[in-house]
């Protein structure tokens, strides 16, 4: 919350703006028809049109300070919500700019209802963007380049603890960030080529994974099923 207003200008940068164009291709191509009520969307800065590609009743956001556009704010690793509630979190960098990653997606898995969906988009370590924050932090401070390196991997074992079931990986923005606004519009070769080999190195991977939560057979549901049983037996 801190430096959200510093983020949040980052964000509406040609280049955030370039990052934001290919998370948004990605959302409405293969994620806009997923069902549910609810949608919860967390997130470094105001992104309405990401709510716009999905059809469920209830959209909304909370952001980590007060912002143009935003209605709640609140703490990620708090939520102001009940367990169980939400069908789809559109989870949009939030994870690795907080203070506790881990103690964000255990909040957001409390959030979810079972069946529900999470699209979980975080910065590649080793995209570009990722590549060059070490260095960055050296020469600026600069809070783009001030968050948590978190690989894929490691992701998906704290998701797997969670009782999270990840269903797919995308990666997106392959390009460097040292080019003009003209990238939001026009697809690069490398870009495109990257997109169709499904390259690991663009400057975000975005995961798709669903909340599976084992239930147990009640005394009621066994008895019931032992009773049908001997009724068809007699």
């Amino acid at each position: 919350g801190s430096v959200a207003a510093d983020l949040e200008a980052w964000a509406e940068s040609d280049f955030g703006r370039y990052i934001r164009h290919h998370e948004h291709r990605i959302l409405k191509q293969k994620y806009s028809t997923l069902p549910g009520y609810r949608l919860l969307q967390l997130g470094l800065a105001p992104d309405m049109q990401s709510l716009d590609y999905f059809s469920h009743m209830h959209r909304f956001s909370i952001n980590a300070a007060p912002a143009s556009g935003i209605a709640a704010v609140g703490n990620y690793a708090e939520l102001p919500l009940p367990a169980d509630t939400i069908d789809l979190a559109l989870i949009q960098h939030g994870v690795e700019f907080s203070k506790s990653p881990k103690a964000v997606l255990a909040e957001v898995g409390r959030v979810v209802a079972p069946g529900g969906h999470l699209l979980l988009c975080m910065y590649n370590p080793y995209g570009p963007h990722g590549a060059l924050k070490f260095p960055m932090q050296l020469l600026s401070g600069k809070p783009q380049y001030r968050f948590h390196n978190l690989r894929k991997g490691r992701v998906i074992d704290w998701l797997s603890l969670l009782n999270f079931q990840v269903l797919e990986i995308s990666y997106g923005a392959y390009n460097p960030p040292f080019k003009d606004r003209q990238w939001e519009e026009q697809d690069s070769i490398w870009e495109k080529f990257s997109r169709k080999v499904r390259f690991p190195l663009g400057n975000f991977y975005m995961i798709h994974a669903v909340k599976r939560v084992a239930r147990g057979i009640s005394p009621r549901t066994f008895w019931g099923k032992a009773s049908a049983k001997n009724h068809l037996a007699g």
